[in-house]
């Protein structure tokens, strides 16, 4: 019993079209989740054009097994390689936005002391035995929660 059978004489281009739209509903929600089934409508494409007489459930599961597929694989894939260290590491840290930047020393104590950024003033820690003066620039090299790690 076929249970789709408006999907007997269909066109490959019709999964492509479907294929195709699920890619833009990706690039529109930037969720990394429909460019799988996208990718699956295209497998069906492209079985279909090799089948021609596929029936319309032969399609339907080839299309879901696809989707669940290519969805775990491409979901194991981006886990494991990922996008490297990208700005995930500084989304929602200020602190980390300022390094590589240079501050103005305000007042200098030990190790630590406080230094300006654009007007903004933060708690910043030297290296031992490294001394500045008040006034001095200096360039930030790191960040530890809030506390700005001087070079």
């Amino acid at each position: 019993m076929d249970i789709f059978p408006f999907l007997e004489n269909i066109s490959p281009w019709w999964w492509v079209a479907f294929g195709i739209g699920l890619g833009a509903l990706e690039m529109a929600t930037m969720s990394f989740f429909l460019i799988w089934p996208g990718l699956a409508a295209l497998g069906v494409a492209l079985l279909l054009g090799m089948a021609p007489a596929l029936s319309g459930n032969a399609q339907i599961t080839v299309f879901a097994i696809g989707s669940i597929a290519l969805t775990f694989a491409g979901r194991s894939l981006l886990h494991r390689y990922g996008d490297g260290d990208g700005a995930d590491g500084k989304l929602n840290s200020r602190a980390n936005l300022m390094i590589g930047r240079h501050a103005k020393v305000l007042d200098f104590a030990g190790p630590e002391g406080n230094v300006t950024i654009d007007g903004i003033r933060w708690r910043a820690r030297w290296p031992a035995g490294v001394t500045t003066k008040s006034g001095e620039t200096v360039k930030v090299t790191g960040a530890e929660g809030m506390t700005l790690l001087i070079g």
